[in-house]
């Protein structure tokens, strides 16, 4: 029962914490359209044409424990990716935040003996790894629907030789995710 109670709290908390990230997000989105003139802006623009370098960018940072936020890259597809269709953009960067959580599972899986792992793990990892230990597969939701660092934590899961079948099958939350913070990202782009 105290379990559960513990579950729902951390849930909550980190539920309350993702809206209030989101609609930090949706502010500064809408103040961008307002008052950034994309067309005079040549960085920009060229930004926007150079699909092949946003998507490697958004790879290396979903791998590096999420250092620039999805919704950056939805904004991205939104402004920027002139003739492209947000919806197909929208699914690409959910593959790939959900190819880079296999990857860093698989690394910590085979490598969490290695000293790279044991760097990320004292740096940056531990304070999820007691997580995890408490909640089990439990923060992979979590993980995988809030802000927290979904990478770093499906890392902790490969390093506790969590299941495989299970990870695969809880991490697809992941796209539920990108389809409700995209839904939300597409009707700011209106305001």
């Amino acid at each position: 029962m105290l379990a559960e109670r513990q579950k729902t709290i951390f849930f909550i908390r980190n539920l309350v914490r993702g809206i209030i990230w989101l609609a930090a997000i949706v502010i500064a989105y809408i103040l961008f359209n307002h008052y950034v003139d994309i067309e005079s802006s040549e960085f920009l623009k060229h930004l926007g044409d150079r699909v092949g370098l946003v998507y490697t960018v958004y790879f290396l940072s979903e791998i590096i424990v999420g250092m620039i936020p999805p919704e950056m890259f939805m904004m991205w597809s939104l402004e920027l990716a002139q003739g492209r269709n947000y919806i197909v953009d929208l699914t690409l960067l959910a593959l790939i935040s959900y190819a880079a959580g296999i990857v860093t599972y698989l690394f910590g899986l085979y490598f969490h003996r290695t000293v790279i792992y044991r760097y990320l793990r004292r740096r940056y990892l531990g304070k999820f790894e007691n997580y995890f230990h408490q909640f089990g597969g439990f923060l992979l939701i979590v993980a995988a629907v809030t802000p927290l660092p979904y990478s770093g934590i499906c890392m902790i899961a490969g390093s506790a030789n969590f299941s495989r079948k299970k990870f695969f099958l809880i991490t697809l939350l992941r796209f539920v995710r990108f389809a409700v913070y995209g839904y939300i990202m597409y009707r700011a782009s209106f305001l």
